[in-house]
């Protein structure tokens, strides 16, 4: 017989990271261009000199699982693939997620990473109140490969300077100071 651990952590004993950001790459390594975010990410926390006030994760599952691993964290940074027909592949739209009144959705499988979020704090769970995201576009989702398509590829080190440097001037800290 196995034990069962608890999904989520119980907010009385919630890990607490004051003062951390989560630098989260998203998406699946396995997938070609969906892999971008943790590549992204990899590459952001290396130029910025693998700062003591910066935890890199890197998830490929739900926002239910994601939600979990951010508990206890001040910020988090989430770097993720997206698709938009009508931007350029490359191109780094950032998005901060606010904080809403309650959850909207119908389901479990209909809730997005906001209801997610909203959820988790409802339930007592500490999940950082400001989190950004940075979406890369991309074109072919569902590609398997383990390489990024040469499209995507040849724009890595404009996208990774373009979020490197706003996370400086957002956290006003030059490169390689923690």
């Amino acid at each position: 017989m196995t034990r069962m651990e608890p999904c989520l952590p119980r907010a009385d004993v919630a890990p607490n990271k004051p003062g951390k950001t989560a630098l989260v790459g998203l998406g699946n390594p396995a997938h070609g261009d969906d892999g971008i975010g943790p590549v992204v990410a990899r590459h952001v926390y290396n130029l910025l000199h693998n700062p003591a006030n910066v935890d890199l994760l890197e998830h490929a599952a739900s926002g239910f699982s994601l939600a979990e691993r951010l508990v206890g964290y001040q910020r988090a940074v989430i770097v993720d693939a997206l698709t938009d027909p009508q931007a350029e592949v490359g191109t780094v739209s950032q998005v901060e997620i606010q904080d809403s009144p309650g959850c909207s959705f119908l389901s479990f499988h209909t809730a997005g990473f906001h209801d997610i979020l909203s959820l988790a704090r409802a339930v007592g769970l500490e999940v950082p109140r400001a989190i950004v995201m940075y979406g890369i576009t991309i074109r072919e989702p569902g590609t398997f490969s383990e390489n990024l398509s040469a499209e995507l590829a040849a724009r890595l080190p404009q996208i990774v300077k373009a979020i490197a440097g706003e996370e400086i001037r957002e956290n006003r800290t030059p490169a390689g100071s923690s």
